[in-house]
């Protein structure tokens, strides 16, 4: 009874995922391949995503910004604090 329902769990498993995945990969090899409407948008979008990560770098160092501390001198007095220069 076990063997049977293993069976009938194979038979259909196997009609109903190869066609799926074999749908899915005619779909990918169109897109890739035949589709000149796709190229295109995929050209666009990696002309899009080269500029991006200088934008992003830019980004982040505004938001990591700190500001400089200062340390003034006249003649052989200092003024205020002074500190150590920072290592990254």
């Amino acid at each position: 009874m076990f063997s049977n329902a293993f069976e009938i769990f194979l038979n259909m498993l196997a009609y109903s995922f190869w066609p799926f995945a074999f749908s899915l990969i005619a779909i990918y090899v169109f897109n890739t391949y035949l589709n000149d409407s796709y190229k295109r948008k995929v050209k666009k979008e990696k002309r899009v995503r080269s500029t991006d990560p200088e934008v992003h770098d830019l980004a982040e160092k505004a938001l990591n910004f700190k500001a400089p501390k200062i340390e003034t001198s006249f003649g052989d007095e200092r003024i205020g604090e002074v500190h150590a220069s920072e290592k990254d």
